[in-house]
């Protein structure tokens, strides 16, 4: 019975979800500022938090799994390079009976592909291809599913939280008046405000890529306000992976940034998606276990806001249906997380070459990938056979 629900709970993922959807109210709370170069800058609170069971872990020149150190600044140039280009990455929810994940290729998926997949750990592919890798962990805070988006997005407090699960009130209690966002751009900032590579990779899996989003919504909006002035920060690529965006409401203000945020949760996700393309950011969504084939089957909401919100994701991202993974693996449950290693593989072999006939691939920098923004494809090929991957762009009768 569990796994039938952990199922249903995991099919209402993106489009699906965006059933339910009203218009994201927000405003930005600037009022203490001080004066540094004659420019008005808000007065916010970047520091880091190192003793929580949460937090942004850099891998070492050795490519071991065990071998990470916690975002400091002056981090050591074996964790941290300013001069190379960057993959962060975050995980999504986790059950009570999850083993904490590591950036390497699940034993599941290696199980359900019958070792198609390979056995991958991404973080010496990642280090050997000259990339600084970092692995954001919330796994101990990432358990109720019905509530990640509150931790994410908004700031709460132990009394608000006091209606909610044990592992809600823990997370809260751990955020302290912040949010997992803010302190993901936090961390991300003290270790990599003297970047000079501009090249910085996100990837999120599932309610990994609500994070990720909402993370570089956080540091675009920093850049905006003046707080972070070295745009090599920023992320310039941001990859989702069966990214999970469940039909909630938020309320509350975000960290950092003040902004208000009254809205359903794929709403707040759309805006964040559409200024994030605004501002420069390329976006490519990958979507195994969501599609247009779920969109509203199991919400009743009109079909108006969920078309307003559905349009505003595939309008601002490389929008790809992972068609080849669900021919082979099914459309519900285990491709969820096969996904999420197709993401990271493709990204590592397109890197080494190895994807030339898929086009466009993950691999692609922001400026490569750019004229696909807004076009919606099919990912073909025999499960996880990435050299043999193809994609086959769906045009409107329009086009």
């Amino acid at each position: 019975m569990k796994k039938i629900l952990v199922a249903f709970l995991s099919i209402i993922l993106l489009l699906g979800t965006v059933g339910i959807l009203a218009a994201c109210t927000k405003k930005e709370t600037t009022d203490e500022t001080t004066q540094t170069g004659g420019n008005n800058v808000p007065d916010v609170d970047m520091s880091l938090r190192t003793d929580t069971q949460y937090g942004l872990y850099w891998y070492g020149d050795s490519g071991n799994l065990d071998d990470t150190k916690r975002s400091q600044e002056n981090m050591p140039v074996e964790y941290y390079d300013p001069s190379k280009p960057t993959v962060i990455y975050s995980h999504g929810w986790k059950t009570a009976n999850d083993e904490r994940e590591v950036l390497s290729t699940l034993s599941k998926t290696y199980s359900v592909t019958s070792g198609a997949s390979g056995n991958i750990n991404y973080v010496a592919e990642l280090k050997a291809l000259g990339y600084n890798v970092a692995f954001w962990d919330w796994f101990d805070y990432a358990k109720d599913l019905d509530y990640l988006q509150n931790e994410i997005w908004t700031i709460k407090t132990v009394e608000e939280a006091e209606d909610g699960t044990e592992n809600y009130k823990a997370a809260v209690a751990a955020l302290d008046g912040r949010t997992f966002a803010g302190e993901f751009a936090r961390e991300v900032y003290a270790v990599m405000k003297n970047s000079t590579n501009s090249e910085t990779v996100f990837i999120g899996h599932s309610f990994g890529g609500q994070m990720v989003t909402a993370a570089a919504y956080t540091l675009y909006k920093l850049s905006d306000m003046g707080v972070i002035t070295n745009k090599n920060v920023l992320p310039a690529r941001i990859s989702l992976a069966d990214p999970y965006i469940p039909g909630a409401r938020l309320s509350g203000k975000m960290d950092l940034i003040g902004e208000d945020t009254k809205c359903y949760n794929a709403t707040k996700v759309a805006d964040a998606i559409e200024y994030l393309n605004r501002a420069g950011a390329v976006i490519d969504l990958n979507g195994a276990m969501t599609g247009l084939t779920y969109d509203g089957y199991y919400f009743t909401t009109p079909e108006k806001i969920r078309t307003e919100v559905k349009t505003k994701l595939m309008t601002n991202t490389v929008y790809v249906i992972q068609v080849n993974l669900q021919n082979k693996y099914g459309s519900v449950g285990d491709v969820h997380n096969i996904s999420r290693d197709f993401v990271l593989t493709s990204f590592i072999e397109g890197k080494k070459g190895n994807m030339t006939g898929c086009v466009p691939n993950l691999s692609m920098t922001a400026a490569e990938l750019r004229p696909y923004v807004g076009r919606e494809f099919e990912q073909l090929g025999n499960g996880f056979d990435i050299s043999g991957a193809t994609m086959k762009e769906i045009l409107s009768e329009e086009d």
